[in-house]
């Protein structure tokens, strides 16, 4: 962005990128990590985490509400 050039700011990777990236790089040091899709993670690349880990990422598909439900059941177990 050019207000962030301005205050001497390097453009970094794209948000999304950086967010696949990372959780792979955890992935790595924490197995208890599990990633929750839906249906989106060509978008959030969260793919770059199931590649990686396909035993610890669940796509719920488009159903937001489940996801949630999804993921409260994996926290308390």
């Amino acid at each position: 962005m050019d207000i962030g050039k301005q205050i001497g700011l390097k453009e970094g990777p794209a948000t999304r990128d950086a967010f696949g990236k990372s959780l792979r790089e955890i992935g790595h040091e924490n197995s208890n990590l599990v990633v929750v899709d839906g249906d989106v993670s060509n978008s959030t690349r969260t793919e770059d985490f199931a590649e990686e880990f396909p035993e610890r990422f669940f796509n719920v598909g488009i159903a937001e509400s489940n996801l949630v439900g999804v993921a409260s059941g994996l926290a308390m177990a």
